[in-house]
C-alpha cells in the first residue's frame, strides 16, 4: 500500500485458548502475542497457563491442551507483567477479539487484581472482514483460505495469532482505499462510523502532497524549510518537535533498522545537527 497505517508501531497478533466460552466462569489456558516491534524486531510470545480448574474433554478436543499439559506451570497472574509490557501502547490485532479474547483478558486481570494494559488500538479482523463485505464464512479458517493463508496447527494460540495478523495485512492490501487513515480510526470505521473528516484532521492537511525527501520512501516530506514525518505514529510532526517529545523515534529512523536509504538518513542527520 502507498500508505501503511501500521508502519512505525509495535503490531501484535493476539489469541487465546480457554477452558470454555464464558469469561466469567472459564479460564485462559494459552495465550500468544506474535508480530514485531516498531523497529521491525520480531516478537513471539506463546505460553501455556495453569487455569486452576479442569479442562473439559470436549474443549481439549478443539485445542489439544489437556490437564496434564498445564499441571504445575505458572497461573495467569504470573504472566501479567509479560502481557502488559508487550501490549502497552501497541496495535493489538485479534479475530473476534472484541467479543471473546478481550473479555477473557479483562476477567483474568480482575482476578489477578491488576490494571489492564492500554494498547494504542485494538483491531478486530472479524469486524473488518464484515465491514469490507467479504462473503461468508467469516471464521478465521475460512477467511485464511479465501486470502491464501496457510493455517497450520489451527486452534493453537501462536498459529491463530500469526494467521490473524497476516489476514489483516492481506485485507488491507486488497482494499487500500479503506485504510488511508490513522490506525486509531480503523476501529470506528470497522464499526460503521464515518471517519473521513476525523482522519483528515488527525493526519494533517494534504500531507501526501508534500514533496518526499529522496530515498525516504515517503517517511520524510519537505514543507518550506522544515522536514515532517510522512508515515507512522508521528505522521505530520516536524523533526524539531520530535527532538523534544520522541527523540527515540528519530534515533530509530537513523539506525541500521531504519526504512530510509542512506541518502535520506544523511539529510535527516543534517537537520538534527
Amino acid at each position: 500500500m502507498a500508505t501503511d497505517p501500521l508502519a512505525g508501531y509495535r503490531v501484535l497478533g493476539f489469541d487465546l485458548e480457554t477452558t470454555g466460552f464464558d469469561p466469567k466462569s472459564n479460564r485462559i489456558v494459552q495465550y500468544a502475542l506474535v508480530g514485531c516491534d516498531q523497529d521491525g524486531t520480531a516478537i513471539h510470545i506463546e505460553e501455556l497457563v495453569n487455569p486452576q480448574m479442569r479442562i473439559p474433554p470436549n474443549t481439549t478436543a478443539i485445542h489439544g491442551i489437556s490437564d496434564n499439559d498445564v499441571k504445575g506451570i505458572p497461573k495467569f497472574s504470573e504472566n501479567v507483567e509479560t502481557i502488559s509490557q508487550a501490549m502497552e501502547g501497541a496495535v493489538i490485532v485479534g479475530h473476534n477479539i472484541d467479543r471473546f479474547d478481550w473479555p477473557f483478558l479483562k476477567s483474568e486481570y480482575l482476578r489477578a487484581g491488576q490494571p489492564m494494559p492500554k494498547p494504542l488500538v485494538i483491531l478486530d479482523t472479524l469486524k473488518i472482514a464484515k465491514r469490507l463485505k467479504v462473503p461468508p464464512r467469516h471464521n478465521l479458517g475460512a477467511l485464511c483460505s479465501r486470502f491464501g493463508i496457510s493455517l497450520e496447527n489451527a486452534h493453537t494460540a501462536g498459529a491463530d495469532s500469526a494467521a490473524t495478523l497476516l489476514l489483516l495485512h492481506k485485507m488491507m492490501a486488497a482494499n487500500p482505499q479503506h485504510f488511508r487513515c490513522a490506525v486509531e480510526d480503523i476501529p470506528d470505521w470497522s464499526n460503521g462510523i464515518d471517519v473521513s473528516d476525523k482522519s483528515t484532521e488527525n493526519l494533517g492537511p494534504n500531507i501526501d502532497d508534500l514533496e518526499p525527501v529522496k530515498g525516504s520512501h515517503g517517511w520524510l516530506r519537505q514543507t518550506g524549510d522544515e522536514i515532517v514525518i510522512g508515515r507512522g505514529r508521528n505522521r505530520g510532526r516536524t523533526i524539531g518537535e520530535l527532538e523534544q517529545i520522541d527523540s527515540g523515534y528519530l534515533n530509530w529512523l537513523t539506525s541500521p533498522a531504519s526504512p530510509l536509504e542512506n541518502e535520506a538518513i544523511e539529510i535527516l542527520n543534517s537537520v538534527r545537527n
